[in-house]
C-alpha cells in the first residue's frame, strides 16, 4: 500500500459515488488515524524522485497534479532538497560520463537536466562549472 493525498482519496470517493458527508467522514477518519497525512505523502514522493534523479521542479509539479498544498509542497521540498546541485550533477554524470563541452552538447545536456525537473539556475550553474 502507498500513500495517496487527500485529494487522490475525495476524487476517488467521489467517483464511486459517495455523498459529500461521507467523504468528509471518511477523511477525518482516515487524517484521525494518520493513514493520511499530505506532508508525509509529499517527502516520500521528493524522496523517491530524488532516488530516481529527479529535480525539485518535477516533485512540484508532481504533488501540484495530486492537489497538495503550496505550503506542503515547499517544507517537502526544501527539506529533500538541501544540495541540488549535486544531485544534477550526479544524474549528469550518469546520462554524460564525459563533461558536455560542445554548444550541441551542452544544449543537449541543459535538455537532459530541465526534462528531469531540475531548475534552470541549477542547470545552467553546473553547465558552467562544465566550461
Amino acid at each position: 500500500m502507498h500513500d495517496r493525498s487527500e485529494q487522490e482519496i475525495r476524487s476517488r470517493l467521489a467517483a464511486s459515488g459517495e455523498s459529500a458527508t461521507t467523504i468528509a467522514v471518511a477523511v477525518r477518519r482516515l487524517r484521525h488515524f494518520r493513514y493520511l497525512d499530505d506532508r508525509r505523502f509529499a517527502l516520500g514522493v521528493a524522496e523517491q524522485a530524488m532516488r530516481r534523479g529527479y529535480g525539485s521542479e518535477y516533485v512540484r509539479a508532481q504533488l501540484e497534479h495530486k492537489a497538495v498544498a503550496e505550503h506542503v509542497i515547499e517544507q517537502a521540498l526544501h527539506a529533500s532538497f538541501e544540495d541540488e546541485a549535486e544531485l544534477a550533477r550526479r544524474a549528469l554524470t550518469r546520462q554524460f560520463p564525459e563533461q558536455p563541452r560542445q554548444p550541441a552538447e551542452r544544449a543537449k545536456a541543459a535538455r537532459f537536466l530541465l526534462r528531469r525537473g531540475f531548475p534552470e539556475a541549477v542547470v545552467f550553474a553546473i553547465l558552467d562549472e562544465a566550461c
